[in-house]
């Protein structure tokens, strides 16, 4: 009899004790999920979201597409805060002339294959934390990364109502500015979200 008095004491203990699940918080210039956080959140649950860029530009100097002299192929990817959703539809319309979003959906680092070409907003976040991204990429000891470079990047944002252009961002000044689709080799950085 004691010993079933002890196994229920010892049930309702053990039973009466919650158990902790310890998360790790991640914070902004974290080298994390194949590249550099630049943005973390909580969403109502209290997990945690963000924006990751990768570690190096993907493509030193490309076309946003290759349509033609005019790049006249219009692909409503319109939206400035969802790059994904931007390179689906470019993607959907122009194929393999899609080079810019092809080259972001076609990367890989460290296994991880869910790369896109940036909104202009998601860009915009990138250039804002570049300072930061740059100097903890030049000390990482890691060949494989590189700093950003104060040129013009690629958005996969096409310019509204345009069909021979898209934004870029100019990570030397912030400025927003829209060039040639087809005409126009600049660079790209691919981001993730996790």
């Amino acid at each position: 009899m004691k010993k079933l008095i002890l196994f229920f004491f010892a049930f309702a203990i053990l039973s009466s004790c919650k158990k902790e699940v310890i998360t790790k918080s991640h914070f902004v210039g974290e080298i994390f999920g194949g590249g550099i956080i630049v943005e973390v959140n909580k969403d109502s649950k209290g997990e945690e979201h963000g924006l990751i860029a990768s570690i190096s530009d993907v493509a030193l100097k490309s076309l946003w597409s290759t349509t033609g002299p005019g790049g006249a192929i219009i692909t409503n990817a319109n939206s400035t805060s969802d790059g994904l959703s931007n390179c689906q539809l470019i993607k959907l319309t122009l194929g393999a002339a899609g080079t810019a979003c092809n080259i972001c959906l076609d990367y890989s680092n460290e296994k991880i294959e869910d790369w896109y070409l940036p909104a202009t907003s998601e860009l915009f976040k990138v250039y804002f934390r570049q300072d930061m991204i740059n100097s903890i990429l030049e000390n990482d000891g890691n060949i494989a990364t590189m700093p950003i470079s104060p040129e013009r990047y690629w958005t996969s944002t096409e310019l509204d109502g345009g069909s021979s252009a898209a934004y870029t961002v100019n990570m030397l000044t912030g400025k927003i500015e829209y060039f040639s689709k087809s005409y126009d080799n600049l660079r790209i950085r691919a981001v993730r979200r996790f």
